[in-house]
Protein backbone atom coordinates (compact mmCIF):
# COMPACT_ATOMS: atom_id res chain seq x y z
CA UNK A 1 0.00 0.00 0.00
CA UNK A 2 1.64 3.23 -1.05
CA UNK A 3 1.74 5.50 1.83
CA UNK A 4 0.12 9.32 1.85
CA UNK A 5 2.06 12.25 0.47
CA UNK A 6 3.15 14.52 3.53
CA UNK A 7 4.53 17.92 3.69
CA UNK A 8 8.30 18.48 4.36
CA UNK A 9 9.83 22.18 4.11
CA UNK A 10 13.41 22.07 2.94
CA UNK A 11 14.67 25.57 3.08
CA UNK A 12 13.82 28.65 4.65
CA UNK A 13 14.60 31.86 3.32
CA UNK A 14 14.28 35.20 5.66
CA UNK A 15 14.91 38.87 4.52
CA UNK A 16 14.60 41.80 6.96
CA UNK A 17 11.88 39.72 9.43
CA UNK A 18 11.73 40.30 13.24
CA UNK A 19 15.08 39.85 14.43
CA UNK A 20 16.63 38.28 11.18
CA UNK A 21 18.57 40.53 8.71
CA UNK A 22 18.75 37.61 6.42
CA UNK A 23 18.72 33.51 6.49
CA UNK A 24 19.03 31.27 4.05
CA UNK A 25 18.91 27.54 6.36
CA UNK A 26 18.58 24.14 4.70
CA UNK A 27 16.56 21.60 6.27
CA UNK A 28 17.22 18.11 5.56
CA UNK A 29 15.99 16.33 9.06
CA UNK A 30 12.12 15.32 9.29
CA UNK A 31 11.85 16.02 13.35
CA UNK A 32 13.44 19.29 14.13
CA UNK A 33 14.50 20.95 17.33
CA UNK A 34 15.17 24.42 17.42
CA UNK A 35 17.28 25.36 20.91
CA UNK A 36 19.05 28.46 22.09
CA UNK A 37 19.22 31.12 24.50
CA UNK A 38 16.11 33.50 25.17
CA UNK A 39 15.97 36.21 22.59
CA UNK A 40 18.13 34.30 20.24
CA UNK A 41 14.70 34.16 17.70
CA UNK A 42 13.56 30.66 18.33
CA UNK A 43 9.94 31.87 18.28
CA UNK A 44 10.32 33.84 15.27
CA UNK A 45 11.54 31.22 13.28
CA UNK A 46 8.65 29.57 13.87
CA UNK A 47 6.24 32.50 12.82
CA UNK A 48 7.80 32.81 9.62
CA UNK A 49 6.85 29.29 8.53
CA UNK A 50 3.52 29.59 9.92
CA UNK A 51 3.27 32.78 7.33
CA UNK A 52 3.39 30.13 4.98
CA UNK A 53 0.17 28.44 5.02
CA UNK A 54 -3.12 30.37 4.97
CA UNK A 55 -4.21 32.71 7.61
CA UNK A 56 -2.25 35.29 9.98
CA UNK A 57 0.22 33.34 11.74
CA UNK A 58 1.16 31.88 14.67
CA UNK A 59 1.11 35.47 16.42
CA UNK A 60 -1.90 36.59 14.42
CA UNK A 61 0.40 39.70 13.94
CA UNK A 62 -0.57 41.83 11.54
CA UNK A 63 1.86 42.36 8.24
CA UNK A 64 3.36 45.98 9.25
CA UNK A 65 4.64 44.70 12.79
CA UNK A 66 6.81 41.89 11.26
CA UNK A 67 9.47 43.89 9.38
CA UNK A 68 12.92 44.03 10.87
CA UNK A 69 13.04 47.39 13.03
CA UNK A 70 16.13 49.99 12.56
CA UNK A 71 15.40 53.59 13.93
CA UNK A 72 12.06 54.63 13.39
CA UNK A 73 10.93 52.87 10.44
CA UNK A 74 9.92 49.21 9.27
CA UNK A 75 11.93 47.30 6.69
CA UNK A 76 9.77 45.64 3.99
CA UNK A 77 9.93 41.80 4.63
CA UNK A 78 10.02 38.38 3.22
CA UNK A 79 9.84 35.14 4.25
CA UNK A 80 10.01 31.86 1.99
CA UNK A 81 10.06 28.11 2.14
CA UNK A 82 10.87 25.53 -0.02
CA UNK A 83 8.45 22.07 0.35
CA UNK A 84 8.45 18.41 -0.95
CA UNK A 85 4.67 19.29 -0.95
CA UNK A 86 1.43 17.20 -1.42
CA UNK A 87 1.18 18.28 -5.44
CA UNK A 88 5.22 18.42 -5.60
CA UNK A 89 8.58 20.62 -5.14
CA UNK A 90 7.11 24.05 -5.00
CA UNK A 91 8.76 27.46 -3.50
CA UNK A 92 6.00 29.54 -1.33
CA UNK A 93 6.81 33.49 -0.47
CA UNK A 94 5.29 35.74 1.42
CA UNK A 95 5.85 38.98 2.65
CA UNK A 96 4.75 43.30 2.86
CA UNK A 97 5.91 46.46 2.13
CA UNK A 98 7.27 48.66 5.06
CA UNK A 99 4.08 49.78 7.15
CA UNK A 100 1.76 47.82 5.47
CA UNK A 101 -0.61 45.37 7.06
CA UNK A 102 -1.65 43.03 3.85
CA UNK A 103 0.87 40.47 2.88
CA UNK A 104 0.90 38.69 -0.52
CA UNK A 105 1.91 35.47 -1.65
CA UNK A 106 4.12 34.32 -4.26
CA UNK A 107 3.75 30.16 -5.64
CA UNK A 108 6.82 29.52 -7.46
CA UNK A 109 7.17 33.17 -8.17
CA UNK A 110 4.08 33.76 -9.23
CA UNK A 111 1.44 35.47 -7.33
CA UNK A 112 -1.67 34.33 -6.19
CA UNK A 113 -5.20 34.96 -6.22
CA UNK A 114 -6.26 33.97 -3.33
CA UNK A 115 -4.89 31.91 0.02
CA UNK A 116 -6.71 29.06 -1.12
CA UNK A 117 -4.50 28.61 -4.03
CA UNK A 118 -1.61 28.55 -1.32
CA UNK A 119 -3.82 26.17 1.01
CA UNK A 120 -3.54 23.68 -1.99
CA UNK A 121 0.59 22.94 -1.04
CA UNK A 122 1.06 23.86 2.42
CA UNK A 123 -0.78 24.35 5.80
CA UNK A 124 0.31 24.33 9.40
CA UNK A 125 -1.56 24.15 12.55
CA UNK A 126 0.13 24.66 16.10
CA UNK A 127 -0.10 24.33 19.34
CA UNK A 128 1.47 26.83 21.79
CA UNK A 129 1.36 27.60 25.55
CA UNK A 130 -0.50 30.67 25.22
CA UNK A 131 -3.19 28.50 24.21
CA UNK A 132 -3.71 26.22 27.08
CA UNK A 133 -7.13 27.08 27.44
CA UNK A 134 -8.34 26.40 24.40
CA UNK A 135 -10.08 23.07 25.37
CA UNK A 136 -11.62 25.25 28.55
CA UNK A 137 -13.00 28.15 27.18
CA UNK A 138 -15.74 29.13 24.68
CA UNK A 139 -16.62 27.19 21.46
CA UNK A 140 -15.31 30.01 19.41
CA UNK A 141 -12.29 29.05 19.92
CA UNK A 142 -12.37 25.82 19.61
CA UNK A 143 -14.27 26.03 15.98
CA UNK A 144 -12.21 28.12 14.96
CA UNK A 145 -8.94 25.51 15.79
CA UNK A 146 -11.30 23.21 14.09
CA UNK A 147 -11.25 25.07 11.13
CA UNK A 148 -7.56 25.62 10.71
CA UNK A 149 -7.44 21.68 10.85
CA UNK A 150 -10.37 21.58 8.18
CA UNK A 151 -7.86 24.22 5.56
CA UNK A 152 -5.21 22.06 5.77
CA UNK A 153 -7.05 19.06 4.47
CA UNK A 154 -9.69 20.58 2.29
CA UNK A 155 -8.35 24.53 0.59
CA UNK A 156 -12.05 25.41 -0.29
CA UNK A 157 -13.60 25.27 3.78
CA UNK A 158 -11.40 28.99 3.93
CA UNK A 159 -13.93 30.20 1.16
CA UNK A 160 -17.28 29.01 2.89
CA UNK A 161 -16.39 30.32 6.07
CA UNK A 162 -15.44 33.44 4.96
CA UNK A 163 -18.52 33.42 2.03
CA UNK A 164 -20.91 32.61 5.00
CA UNK A 165 -19.41 35.86 7.88
CA UNK A 166 -19.19 38.10 4.53
CA UNK A 167 -22.89 37.24 3.67
CA UNK A 168 -24.07 37.58 7.87
CA UNK A 169 -22.35 40.68 8.31
CA UNK A 170 -24.03 42.46 5.41
CA UNK A 171 -27.36 40.84 6.54
CA UNK A 172 -26.89 42.50 10.09
CA UNK A 173 -26.10 45.78 8.64
CA UNK A 174 -28.92 45.58 6.63
CA UNK A 175 -31.33 45.07 9.53
CA UNK A 176 -29.45 47.26 11.58
CA UNK A 177 -30.39 49.99 9.45
CA UNK A 178 -33.68 49.52 9.08
CA UNK A 179 -33.81 47.75 5.55
CA UNK A 180 -36.42 45.83 4.17
CA UNK A 181 -36.07 44.29 0.53
CA UNK A 182 -36.84 41.22 1.29
CA UNK A 183 -35.09 39.97 -2.15
CA UNK A 184 -31.91 40.95 -0.85
CA UNK A 185 -32.16 39.72 2.05
CA UNK A 186 -33.25 36.26 1.19
CA UNK A 187 -30.47 36.16 -1.01
CA UNK A 188 -28.47 36.89 1.74
CA UNK A 189 -29.43 33.91 3.85
CA UNK A 190 -29.53 31.34 0.62
CA UNK A 191 -25.65 32.59 0.44
CA UNK A 192 -25.03 31.77 4.31
CA UNK A 193 -27.18 28.83 4.34
CA UNK A 194 -25.40 27.47 1.33
CA UNK A 195 -22.55 27.62 2.75
CA UNK A 196 -22.89 26.86 6.41
CA UNK A 197 -24.35 23.75 5.19
CA UNK A 198 -20.79 23.25 2.95
CA UNK A 199 -18.78 24.46 6.00
CA UNK A 200 -20.66 22.07 8.81
CA UNK A 201 -20.00 18.82 6.74
CA UNK A 202 -16.43 19.78 6.13
CA UNK A 203 -16.17 19.93 9.79
CA UNK A 204 -18.35 17.14 10.43
CA UNK A 205 -15.80 14.86 8.14
CA UNK A 206 -12.98 15.99 9.62
CA UNK A 207 -13.82 15.04 13.30
CA UNK A 208 -14.80 11.29 11.93
CA UNK A 209 -11.56 11.07 10.15
CA UNK A 210 -10.03 11.63 13.34
CA UNK A 211 -12.36 9.66 15.15
CA UNK A 212 -11.34 6.82 13.05
CA UNK A 213 -7.95 7.46 13.42
CA UNK A 214 -7.90 7.46 17.00
CA UNK A 215 -9.83 4.18 16.95
CA UNK A 216 -7.44 2.29 14.69
CA UNK A 217 -4.59 3.34 16.85
CA UNK A 218 -6.09 2.21 19.88
CA UNK A 219 -7.28 -0.97 17.96
CA UNK A 220 -3.84 -1.19 16.65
Amino acid sequence: MNSPPTLRLTRLMLRDFRSYAELDQPIAGRLVVVAGANGMGKTNLLEAISLLGPGRGLRGAKGAELGRREGAEGLSWVVAGHFDGLEGPVVIGTGAEAGQDRRSFRLDGAAVRNQAEIARHAAALWLTPQMDRLFQEGASGRRRFLDRLVWALEPSHARDVAAHDAAMTQRNRLLAEGGRDARWLAALEDTMARHAVAAVAARRSLALRLNGALEAGVAG
